[in-house]
């Protein structure tokens, strides 16, 4: 086996005795060692030119000879640790352009203080220290052991998982529902992420429970709400009470001045634990009626809850930090979510005749408790406690014969999705789908100002006939206006904060729509199909170069035509910093941008 056809597949020292927890901690190993190498070089080491691509002679006859002897035929990277005085050697298969490499295992280190050291093997928990310990020398902060505790929680939840799957394999038949199959099918996350499975649960036994990749269903949980305190908006055609009528229970009975909101079973367990829930309760202001109704399983977000005969997704807060974010629905995020369905609805139908198969998942109504008499912290703790937003159901969007694949997962690692979406030709198959995504996305941001966010997560990719017929773009809460288009004026009905959220500017929206767009999704896609083939992904830039040239060449937007002649022309592309931002301890929203050499460059060619 070639050990590059994988970089979770098995490597010249694997064997084949390995029994399921050892695979499973082996391969979620060298998946935490991935994602933090792939993140170190991108926004460190390359950018501050510390990446040696060429390592001389005298550097690799310091190597063990056995080692060194089983990956001659490799690429070697040197990544020189400055502030630390440390150095860590790895094999790849080639050079790539945009950091995508396929790592032979394990890494190498060794300290270069005094006369030096022996190099020696890392496991994923060594190297991270080490790099973590090094970017924390170079900030002048501490050492982040938060940071480094959340690469750990990552790993054991990844081993976890992958022991499961181990116990547990799909079996051969094709899912009922491959949409959902997708959508439980991230096992290792995004390959760019630094943490892609920490999730800091209250509960033991919450993992299993509730996260997607077990594939578990659960009911939700319900309180019993007086009608005069449940704050419930919607956007019409919806009504308020058809999306009451749309989600309660069957098996639970209310008085006509009462309603029912629904949390997930863990954010139930957390709202309870508030003294001024508890306060309510008691006084007989709130009920607390446990589990009821339909089965609904966790989409890949987590906190986002889908049944597939049911109008609504569910997006209710979880007060669980998962990744980078507690996952909780802000007072303004309920408020911005209804604002933008608006606005989106009136573009939408520009969007669909100009670009068939493009489709937007609404999101037309919210609900949250408010209560009489709190003060501001408990009144923002009750109403984002029980916020959630309700957002149409993706089999009202699909058209006869069309299937749907929640792009990361079609695009991982390993190739979940392998047995369910075959596709034996590369080149028309992603020449489908860049005209699906990539055309709607510039033309909604340079016609309209609207920035979508079309990330590997927040994209689903429509397929009829084996190739894709369209995208679904998803979760208003990345979307974005460009400032220069949309007025206070225009957003009238939201408060300062609200407006402040929603609206960017023409160049925070230009990085973001790039590297959504272009570094995110479709460099992940080229990855994937490309298979480690230099031509291959060669040829696939192409076409995508093409299809926003053929964008270029149908408009006369001078603001368009500029920012893309300038794209084709090969400027550097802006990539999000999900290393830095955690090393920094900052919100995900002050995340920077490194910039990348562009594909297109090359691929003109």
């Amino acid at each position: 086996m070639n050990a590059f056809n994988s970089s979770l597949s098995p490597s010249y020292d694997d064997t084949t005795t390995l029994l399921p927890g050892g695979r499973a901690r082996r391969d979620a190993e060298r998946s935490a060692i991935r994602t933090l190498l792939n993140c170190y070089l991108r926004e460190v080491a390359i950018p501050g030119g510390t990446l040696i691509t060429s390592p001389g002679a005298h550097i690799l006859q310091t190597l063990p000879l056995g080692w060194r002897q089983k990956q001659r035929s490799q690429r070697w990277l040197l990544i020189d640790l400055q502030h630390s005085r440390q150095q860590l050697m790895v094999a790849v298969s080639r050079h790539t352009l945009l950091g995508n490499y396929r790592y032979a295992y394990p890494v190498l280190g060794r300290s270069t203080a005094g006369d030096g050291a022996a190099w020696a093997e890392l496991d994923a928990m060594q190297m991270t220290t080490w790099l973590v310990a090094d970017l924390c020398d170079a900030e002048g902060m501490p050492f982040n052991l938060e940071f480094t505790q959340q690469i750990k929680l990552s790993l054991e939840n990844t081993a976890n998982i992958l022991a499961h799957r181990l116990q547990h394999p799909p079996g051969t038949d094709a899912p009922q529902d491959l949409y959902l199959f997708s959508e439980q099918s991230l096992a290792f996350g995004h390959a760019f992420h630094p943490t892609p499975k920490s999730r800091q649960w209250h509960a033991d036994g919450a993992e299993a429970g509730y996260a997607p990749e077990y594939r578990s269903y659960f009911q939700l949980h319900w309180f019993k709400v007086p009608r005069t305190l449940l704050r419930c908006e919607t956007v019409e055609p919806l009504s308020p009470t058809q999306l009451l009528a749309d989600i309660a229970p069957a098996d639970i009975w209310t008085a006509d001045d009462e309603c029912l909101i629904p949390v997930h079973p863990e954010q139930a367990q957390y709202v309870l634990s508030l003294p001024v829930t508890r306060r309510a309760v008691e006084s007989g202001t709130l009920e607390y009626l446990g589990s009821a109704g339909d089965e609904y399983a966790a989409t890949a977000s987590v906190r986002t809850l889908y049944n597939r005969d049911t109008p609504w997704f569910i997006k209710g807060s979880l007060n669980v930090r998962i990744t980078n974010c507690v996952r909780k629905n802000a007072i303004y995020e309920l408020e911005t979510a209804l604002a933008l369905n608006s606005r989106l609805t009136e573009i939408k139908a520009d969007l669909q005749s100009q670009h068939q198969g493009f489709r937007l998942l609404e999101e037309p109504g919210f609900m949250t408790v408010q209560l009489p008499g709190l003060d501001s912290a408990d009144n923002t703790l009750i109403q984002e406690g029980f916020g959630v937003v309700f957002r149409e159901n993706i089999n009202r969007v699909l058209s006869d014969g069309e299937q749907a694949v929640m792009a990361g997962a079609l695009f991982q690692e390993g190739n979940p999705l392998r047995d369910a979406v075959r596709i034996p030709n590369k080149a028309l198959w992603l020449q489908h789908y860049a005209e699906a995504i990539v055309l709607p996305m510039l033309h909604a941001f340079f016609a309209y100002g609207v920035i979508f966010e079309p990330h590997l997560q927040n994209t689903v990719i429509c397929l009829k006939d084996g190739l894709p017929s369209g995208v679904i773009v998803r979760d208003f809460e990345g979307v974005k206006l460009v400032d220069s288009r949309w007025s206070d004026a225009d957003l009238k009905e939201l408060n300062d904060r609200a407006r402040q959220s929603v609206r960017y500017s023409f160049t925070q929206g230009w990085n973001r729509v790039r590297y959504c767009l272009l570094i995110n999704n479709l460099s992940e896609a080229v990855s994937f199909l490309a298979d480690d083939n230099p031509q291959t992904e060669q040829q696939l830039w192409l076409i995508i170069r093409e299809v926003i040239s053929a964008y270029l060449n149908s408009t006369e937007n001078a603001l368009a035509r500029e920012h893309l002649t300038a794209l084709l022309n090969g400027e550097a592309i802006p990539s999000k910093t999900n290393l830095l931002v955690r090393i920094k301890k900052h919100p995900d929203r002050q995340a920077g941008y490194v910039y990348l050499n562009s594909p297109f460059a090359i691929a003109k060619h």
